[in-house]
């Protein structure tokens, strides 16, 4: 029935149960299984208002954000902060990596024989869409979670997204 299998993987609960879920399909027919991890490179943010509305309602983490004009910054530290910026997505980049090199172990564990990862940059749903697009995938399985109550309100999850956008059947695992 699946010849191609592409799993969204972050390393979060809901991911394990679906790479789970995706594995034991992949053995049990023999299909190809495509494991996807996804570095947010927009990170989506609310509108000042909605924001500031979710934090009295308590729906958004109070942690503060800074916004800095770099311009006006001495341009010592203006270099450190762009530095600090793309250490720390390299970093993530490093920790989807290896996310992704640990879930296809996994799988080959439970039983999938043809197994292939990869690590990509995007907007999640859209670039995981890709790839199940590039791999001509029967079907895309992910775990069901949200972006936070406000977010989720809304964006919509990208599970949501997923079967919004995909060209094939997509499994949601809870």
């Amino acid at each position: 029935m699946f010849t191609s299998i592409v799993v969204a993987y972050d390393g979060s609960a809901h991911a394990s149960k679906a790479l789970e879920v995706a594995a034991g399909l992949a053995a049990a027919e023999q299909a190809r299984l495509g494991i996807i991890c996804v570095v947010d490179a927009g990170h989506a943010h609310l509108p000042g208002e909605l924001e500031e509305m979710g934090r009295i309602e308590h729906l958004i983490d109070p942690m503060p954000k800074l916004t800095v004009n770099l311009r006006q910054a001495p341009t010592d530290l203006a270099e450190k902060v762009n530095k600090t910026a793309i250490e720390a997505q390299q970093a993530s980049l490093q920790l989807a990596e290896y996310l992704v090199t640990e879930a296809a172990r996994q799988a080959r564990e439970l039983g999938a024989q043809n197994v292939d990862a990869t690590t990509v940059t995007g907007a999640p749903a859209e670039a995981i869409v890709e790839y199940a697009n590039d791999r001509n995938a029967d079907l895309i399985v992910c775990g069901s979670r949200g972006l936070g109550r406000i977010k989720q309100l809304l964006l919509g999850s990208t599970s949501h997204r997923i079967a919004q956008l995909g060209s094939c059947s997509c499994l949601t695992v809870r």
